[in-house]
């Protein structure tokens, strides 16, 4: 199924969550939304639930506006950040509740719950109850209830917050399995830049209620349109430079970079990725300079230095070794006008 938000908008009071966002999401695609709190992504989530009405704007589902219909009546089932499971019922009951509402025989339930709960590892918690599972089978459940039903779009509100970070990195590579092996619509709330690259075909980045950015992941780490999503998306180093010329840029404390292309305005926005300073043997060559370090961090693959470069503070993430001081070069950064 091919989901269309088109233009929505939402109020509370004075309070605009949303402000005309708009995206598609393709048939059995992993489409993130990605922001902070108070961004409007929650928002988003359960206005395309059902559980809240825009005040403007479309939902279509394979070209048909949803917006009257009921929850129910949507084909689109939310997970919940706190699993939102029935306490009293066991794990075949909790799985099988969205089935029976759907009246289907009771033969097809059990076969159903069965091949869902297989296919997630806890056939073998069939009939414990959900308290006393560990929270990461309660987060297996949810999934398996929400898959169960068979509904084209699976919506997760950070689903995946209240687990540990080993448990976390784990539910993350099954739920990217789950996805493939069923080919639903995932739609993804996280406020998780790591994750959020790691899971998705396509991503959105919300920010007070507006999409600033909106692609692959690979295009939005590696080709920002917005100053914001540059800085968001991974790590960052944020500078406020200044033209000198045609070709160069100035922070005040005296770290000039050369830009590729010519200038236009006065003030700029210039984001430098750590992966993106690189350690050289020499001086010499477009936009190399001499630098010191005042911290370094060893991160097992890599080691994370700070440096001060003419002034400036920056990190550099590096596997490569490099000395008290030593000189690095700006392979590559991005620069926006500053608003």
């Amino acid at each position: 199924m091919k989901l269309t938000v088109e233009n929505l908008t939402k109020k509370y009071g004075n309070f605009l969550a949303l402000d005309g966002v708009s995206f598609e999401c393709d048939h059995a695609e992993f489409f993130s939304v990605l922001g902070k709190s108070g961004s409007g992504k929650t928002t988003l989530i359960r206005i395309i639930a059902g559980l809240e009405r825009p005040d403007g704007g479309r939902i279509l589902f394979d070209g048909k506006d949803v917006l009257r219909l009921p929850p129910h009546r949507r084909n689109a089932v939310m997970v919940f950040q706190n699993y939102a499971l029935f306490p009293h019922l066991n794990v075949f009951e909790n799985v099988a509740f969205g089935l029976r509402e759907r009246r289907l025989p009771e033969e097809d339930i059990r076969k159903t719950v069965v091949q869902t709960l297989t296919t997630l590892g806890i056939d073998d918690k069939l009939y414990r109850r959900v308290s006393e599972l560990s929270g990461g089978q309660q987060q297996r459940v949810a999934i398996a209830r929400a898959i169960a039903v068979n509904a084209d779009i699976v919506l997760f509100d950070e689903p995946l917050s209240n687990l540990d970070v080993t448990l976390r990195r784990e539910m993350q590579k099954e739920l990217k399995s789950i996805q493939r092996t069923t080919r639903r619509n995932f739609i993804y709330i996280t406020h998780d830049q790591e994750e959020a690259l790691m899971l998705s075909d396509r991503l959105a980045v919300l920010r007070d209620g507006k999409l600033f950015e909106q692609g692959t992941p690979e295009d939005i780490y590696h080709a920002p349109k917005t100053f914001f999503g540059a800085g968001f998306i991974g790590a960052a180093n944020k500078l406020l430079m200044q033209r000198l010329d045609k070709t160069l840029l100035k922070t005040d404390t005296g770290f000039v970079l050369k830009n590729g292309e010519e200038l236009v305005g006065k003030f700029f926005d210039v984001v430098i990725r750590p992966e993106h300073l690189v350690p050289v043997e020499r001086a010499g060559g477009e936009n190399v300079f001499k630098a010191s370090v005042k911290e370094r961090y060893f991160k097992g693959a890599f080691c994370e230095f700070l440096l001060d470069v003419e002034g400036a503070e920056l990190v550099m993430q590096t596997p490569l070794s490099f000395g008290a001081e030593g000189f690095v070069q700006v392979k590559k950064f991005f620069i926006f006008p500053h608003e």
